[in-house]
């Protein structure tokens, strides 16, 4: 059992999804460990070819050319980039994916929070400011964990009470994966207090609700573009809200791939410090520096691979310089 593998048992006992169980039990089988140990044997075999022509000038040894090296480097850091790209997907599976809602008193928010929970969680009133503090809930959608959060609602003149839970709200939003805007569809769109900037942010879903109520045709261009019809006194959109809130954390690298990797915070940094250091070695071979500079980077990106595993042992690299070379005839 390699470092990954135990890693993997405690994600197997911490599994709060489907999804999440699903990774761990591929990392504890060794998907993630037999990956590094491939880019590691890649790296000692590139490292044994740069060492041997250093060490041993008389044995009529030729480096690799220049643009032959450099392929090589970028298919080994092309391949530890895909691995980096996992690395949302592992700490959503292990964290969940902090989603906020946001938005004017009384557009449904903590019915919205009660609706995808399955139960009253959260006080629903028509007084404005009913929400002051920030109110967390985990729930599951399609395998995956989120961590749900209802906030104040957004509005000018709030006492210092309110305004303490709007600031939160703001703290919040700062750092959520995803970002519902729940705003009164049946209203016109230019009467909606809305917080600037949202749209662009990475996981942002505009949500329309009380549609229950009539759309009002001002909206039309954002549902065009996206936004969701949810009504939450007739419990409608909420597969389409589900369908959205899932594509808003997983896409992208491995998203869709049954063999499933996602790096945890550790395998995060071994593999940044490969990545940095293939840059580096790229560089001082395109800069026509010593083959010694050259293996130095190497090193370093191989070390910070094996840490992976766990393993970091530098007569491999002996090894395989005596079993490709004939050293010494």
């Amino acid at each position: 059992m390699d470092l990954t593998q135990a890693e993997a048992v405690m994600d197997l006992i911490h599994a709060q999804s489907e999804m999440a169980l699903k990774a761990a039990t591929q990392q504890l089988e060794g998907r993630l460990g037999k990956e590094s140990e491939h880019l590691r044997a890649d790296l000692i075999e590139l490292l044994a070819h740069v060492e041997a022509y250093i060490d041993f000038p008389d044995e009529d040894i030729d480096p690799d050319t220049g643009a032959a090296m450099q392929k090589r480097l970028a298919s080994i850091h092309l391949r530890v980039g895909s691995l980096l790209d996992t690395a949302h997907h592992g700490r959503i599976l292990r964290s969940g994916a902090r989603t906020v809602i946001c938005g004017e008193p009384n557009v449904g928010k903590s019915s919205l929070l009660n609706l995808l929970s399955g139960f009253d969680r959260a006080i629903v009133s028509a007084e404005a400011g009913t929400t002051r503090d920030t109110i967390e809930e985990v729930l599951h959608i399609h395998g995956l964990p989120f961590v749900l959060v209802d906030t104040a609602g957004i509005r000018e003149g709030a006492g210092s009470i309110e305004q303490s839970g709007i600031d939160r709200t703001n703290r919040e939003m700062a750092r959520a994966d995803v970002i519902l805007e729940v705003v009164d569809g049946s209203l016109p769109r230019d009467a909606a207090r809305r917080v600037p900037g949202l749209e662009d942010r990475r996981g942002y879903l505009l949500i329309l609700n009380k549609s229950d109520l009539g759309l009002h045709p001002s909206w039309l261009p954002d549902v065009e573009r996206g936004a969701i019809l949810l009504s939450c006194e007739n419990q409608e959109g909420l597969d389409p809200l589900r369908a959205a809130m899932r594509d808003a954390v997983w896409t992208g690298a491995g998203a869709g791939n049954s063999q499933m990797v996602a790096i945890n915070a550790r395998h995060q940094a071994c593999f940044q410090r490969a990545a940095e250091s293939l840059v580096h070695g790229a560089a001082a071979l395109k800069r026509g520096e010593a083959p010694e500079f050259v293996a130095v980077f190497l090193r370093e990106a191989m070390e910070a691979v094996g840490e992976v595993t766990g393993r970091v042992d530098v007569e491999e690299i002996l090894g395989a310089i005596f079993s490709r070379f004939c050293i010494g005839k």
